[in-house]
């Protein structure tokens, strides 16, 4: 495909390159290189590496299943939470049920700015008030790190762009069973792990079709007779 064709990642045959163009002109991914390349360099201007640095970085990519499956089930599919007369709710919760009103809309397919500059940051301080200069310095690094894995990996789940690996492939699948088959399931997006250990992989034939993939607060709704 001529790469000045495409200009929307949903262009039909997208090649990987203009994948990747039409990837970076949004913010999402600009800011999480930006946070990446500080981060690294900051922790390779500290220096002192000690095993624990390799120890805590496995220890972290080990447990993104987990971390992944968690943030997926009770932060992003948060249902919004009466306290007396308040209503409290996320964005990244709202941002993600419109993504699965349109799933194929790319607006909802990144991280929310100011939510991940938020978090980013709470995670660099967290970070540094827990652990030992170094440690937390590699702590953070790979933390963004693994989120940039994870709104490529999300990104290509989406975008038209038809991946060559065999495990890419079984991502996409699997994400897109979990926007178009059953939404309480097919949790993970750049690992599985977390579905496995869980419950929630299953094949397509043992999982009844939701009639609430596209709105996953249907039955909140009539439970509260929600106008919304």
């Amino acid at each position: 495909m001529n790469s000045a064709a495409a200009t929307h990642p949903r262009t039909p045959g997208l090649s990987l390159f203009d994948a990747a163009r039409l990837f970076f002109r949004h913010a999402s991914p600009r800011l999480l290189v930006g946070f990446a390349v500080y981060a690294v360099a900051y922790r390779v201007w500290l220096g002192g590496f000690t095993v624990w640095d390799l120890a805590l970085a496995s220890l972290q990519v080990a447990l993104q299943p987990m971390t992944e499956w968690i943030v997926h089930v009770f932060v992003l599919h948060a249902r919004p939470r009466k306290v007396g007369p308040v209503t409290l709710d996320t964005r990244l919760a709202r941002d993600h049920r419109s993504h699965h009103t349109d799933p194929h809309a790319p607006r909802w397919w990144f991280i929310p700015v100011i939510s991940g500059i938020l978090v980013f940051v709470g995670v660099a301080v967290v970070a540094h008030l827990l652990l030992p200069q170094g440690l937390a310095a590699t702590f953070t690094a790979t933390s963004i790190l693994i989120a940039l894995v994870y709104e490529w990996t999300h990104y290509l789940c989406h975008c038209t762009y038809k991946p060559r690996s065999r495990y890419l492939k079984f991502l996409v699948r699997h994400h897109r069973l979990h926007h178009f088959k059953n939404e309480h399931y097919w949790m993970g997006v750049t690992v599985v792990g977390g579905d496995r250990l869980l419950g929630t992989l299953k094949s397509p034939r043992d999982v009844e079709t939701s009639p609430s993939c596209k709105d996953v607060l249907a039955a909140y709704k009539a439970a509260n007779k929600s106008p919304r």
